[in-house]
C-alpha cells in the first residue's frame, strides 16, 4: 500500500508563482510506481544535489499522478508531474534529472520540462492582448469591405467585445463560486479556472463563432433594407425573425458538444469547453440583442456616432438625413 496524497494543499501559493514543472515517465517492470516511491526518487535525487536530508528535500516540490489529469492524487501511476518551488534553482533542477536517470533502473523519461515565471505570464498576457486586438481590427476591415460601410463592422466588434467580457466574468465567477461556495467539482464541475493558452484559444474561437451569427443577421438586415438610406426597427425586426430559427438551430446543436465536451471532455481541455459553453450562449444572443441594436444606432441620422463622423467628415447627418430624405 502507498500513503496517502503528499503534496502541497495550494500548489497556487506564492511559492509556486515561479519555478519548473517536469514530467516523467517511470516504470518498474510493466507495473505503475507507487506515489511514495516517486516521490523517494525526487527527493533523494534533490538532497544529494542541494546537500541535507530527503525528508527537508521533499518540501521543495509536489508531486502529481499525471496518467489520469482528473485523478492528480493516484495512488499508482506511470507518469508524474514535479512542480519545484521558486527556490530550486535552474541548474538544481538539471542536475536532479540526471541524478534520476543515473539512479533509478530502467531510465526514466522526462516527457517536458516547463518553467513559469511572472515574466512569462506577462508576455503570455500581452500576446493574448495583441492577438484579440489585431483580430478586432481585421474584423471591422473585413466586414467594412463586405458590406461597403463601417457601421456593420464597429457593431460587429461591440458585440464581440461584449461577449469577451462577458465569458471573462463567468471565468471569475466559476472560481469564486469554486471557492466561497464550496462548488469545487460537483456535478457543475466548477473550478478556479486559470487563464492558459488552451483558454485563449477559446476566446478566439467564441469570437468567430459570435461573428459568424452576426454576418448572417446583417446580411439579412442589408437584403431586406434593400437601397432605403435609412434604418429602422421594423426592418430589423423582420430581419431577426427570418434569421431566428437558423441561429437557434445551429446554437442548440453546437451546444449540445460542447457540453458533452465539458462534462466528458477530461481535465486537459475543461477550462477550454468552459469557456465555449459560455461563448455559444452569449455570442447567440449578442448577435440578436447586442449587434442589431448597435447597428440601427449607428445608422441613426442623429445618432452620436453619425454626428461625430459628420464632424470629421465635414457634413452632419441631420444634412445627410435631408439630402436622402426624397430618394425614401
Amino acid at each position: 500500500t502507498s500513503k496517502p496524497e503528499s503534496r502541497i494543499d495550494d500548489s497556487s501559493a506564492a511559492d509556486y508563482h515561479t519555478g519548473y514543472e517536469v514530467r516523467v515517465s517511470l516504470l518498474s517492470g510493466d507495473d505503475k510506481v507507487q506515489r511514495e516511491n516517486a516521490q523517494a526518487y525526487v527527493a533523494d535525487a534533490l538532497a544529494a544535489v542541494r546537500g541535507g536530508d530527503p525528508s527537508q528535500a521533499e518540501l521543495d516540490f509536489e508531486i502529481r499522478a499525471a496518467d489520469d489529469p482528473g485523478d492528480p492524487g493516484a495512488a499508482m501511476a506511470e507518469a508524474w508531474n514535479i512542480r519545484f518551488k521558486k527556490g530550486v534553482l535552474p541548474d538544481q533542477v538539471k542536475e536532479t534529472i540526471t541524478k534520476m536517470v543515473e539512479k533509478i533502473d530502467g531510465k526514466p523519461q522526462f516527457n517536458e520540462v516547463t518553467s513559469f515565471a511572472s515574466s512569462v505570464a506577462n508576455e503570455m498576457r500581452q500576446s493574448a492582448i495583441l492577438a484579440m486586438l489585431f483580430s478586432l481590427v481585421a474584423i471591422v476591415g473585413y466586414i467594412w469591405f463586405r458590406f461597403q460601410r463601417i457601421d456593420f463592422g464597429l457593431a460587429a466588434v461591440v458585440a464581440l467585445i461584449h461577449d469577451v467580457l462577458v465569458v471573462l466574468g463567468g471565468v471569475a465567477l466559476a472560481g469564486l463560486a469554486a471557492e466561497k461556495l464550496g462548488l469545487d467539482g460537483g456535478v457543475l464541475q466548477l473550478q478556479d479556472f486559470k487563464i492558459n493558452l488552451p483558454m485563449i484559444a477559446a476566446f478566439l474561437t467564441i469570437v468567430g463563432y459570435s461573428l459568424n451569427d452576426t454576418i448572417v443577421v446583417f446580411d439579412r438586415i442589408r437584403e431586406v433594407r434593400g437601397k432605403n438610406p435609412s434604418l429602422t426597427p421594423e426592418m430589423v425586426n423582420l430581419s431577426l425573425n427570418q434569421t431566428l430559427s437558423r441561429t437557434l438551430l445551429t446554437s442548440v446543436t453546437t451546444l449540445i458538444v460542447v457540453v458533452i465536451l465539458y462534462f466528458g471532455g477530461g481535465d486537459g481541455i475543461h477550462g477550454f469547453a468552459y469557456c465555449l459553453v459560455l461563448g455559444v450562449v452569449v455570442g447567440t444572443y449578442s448577435s440578436i440583442f447586442v449587434a442589431s441594436p448597435a447597428l440601427l444606432w449607428m445608422m441613426d441620422p442623429d445618432s452620436a456616432f453619425n454626428r461625430l463622423v459628420g464632424g470629421i467628415s465635414g457634413t452632419s447627418g441631420t444634412a445627410s438625413r435631408k439630402r436622402t430624405a426624397p430618394q425614401s
